[in-house]
């Protein structure tokens, strides 16, 4: 599949909010305007100017809109896709297999200052367009959020070029460094782990001693410094998610409630209706409705 340009524009109705999360492959961000928080890797950045942020292989990322005229694209980059089929070749060698193995990294930021944002921009907007022109636009499950895909071999094509052209520009601007190894990639590592176990473990019980015990952290410690991070609890975290599958599934199967609070992980169904209604604002059967269907 090509990659997916993703635009986002804000309203009165619903601001960007994404949830802290991380990618295998880097992402580009443009920020047109608007006021942002911006988290990379357990820093904070507050964006408040026109700017390019491109989120490396791996890094956890978290980004809220704070007010109500933000303007931002992303796109993901599949460096696997650019390589070029021999080996040996120069681009390969130099740029996108050290890339790939994560011993060089993009700068995570190109301002209006820098020397070569111009072109960069051109080059993106560039893409943007012929997204826009061309692509098949489609709803996300953010109401200020839109997806733009292509389908035509000749445009994905063009796009496949478009991405080469925008990552020469960085490298010719010298926007690409080394990786270094930094104090927090512990910490970075402890979220990812205990992320990835509530994810492959919430249909079953789990405790906070699992994750604090995965991490190598002390409970009460894990549970600060979890809350740090991601802004609600380990068990806040846990539930939500359990919401989010639970969500799908309502919307898109016909399982009856009960058996759907069974299959995420909640026991009682009481509880289970309880935490949906306190995540989403309605019932489960209420927002089962809203896509034409009944228990």
């Amino acid at each position: 599949m090509a990659a997916l340009l993703y635009e986002s524009i804000n309203s009165q109705e619903e601001k960007l909010d994404v949830g802290l999360d991380w990618h295998d492959e880097p992402e580009i961000i443009y920020f047109k305007n608007g006021h942002y928080k911006l988290m990379l890797n357990l820093k904070e950045y507050d964006i408040t100017d026109e700017c390019f942020c491109i989120v490396n292989s791996g890094v956890i990322r978290k980004l809220e809109s704070l007010d109500e005229k933000g303007v931002e694209y992303s796109i993901r980059i599949k460096l696997e896709d650019l390589c070029f089929k021999n080996d040996s070749d120069p681009v390969n060698q130099a740029l996108i297999y050290p890339l790939l193995k994560g011993s060089i990294r993009f700068n995570e930021f190109i301002t209006v200052s820098d020397f070569g944002f111009l072109q960069v921009l051109r080059s993106f907007n560039d893409m943007v367009r012929r997204y826009r022109e061309f692509g098949k636009k489609s709803n996300t499950n953010s109401v200020s959020v839109r997806k733009y895909e292509l389908d035509s071999v000749a445009d994905q094509l063009m796009i496949k070029a478009d991405l080469l052209h925008v990552i020469a520009l960085i490298y010719s601007f010298g926007m690409i460094e080394d990786k270094e190894v930094t104090d927090t990639e512990k910490q970075v590592k402890a979220i990812k782990d205990s992320i990835i176990f509530i994810r492959e473990h919430y249909k079953e019980k789990l405790y906070i001693r699992n994750l604090s015990e995965l991490t190598g952290l002390n409970e009460q410690y894990f549970i600060r410094f979890f809350g740090s991070v991601t802004g609600v609890s380990p068990l806040d975290y846990i539930n939500r998610y359990r919401v989010e599958q639970a969500a799908r599934l309502l919307k898109d199967t016909d399982t009856h409630v009960y058996e759907i609070a069974e299959e995420c992980g909640f026991h009682n169904i009481g509880n289970f209706i309880k935490i949906f209604r306190s995540v989403t604002g309605e019932t489960p059967h209420k927002f089962r409705k809203r896509f034409g269907k009944e228990d």
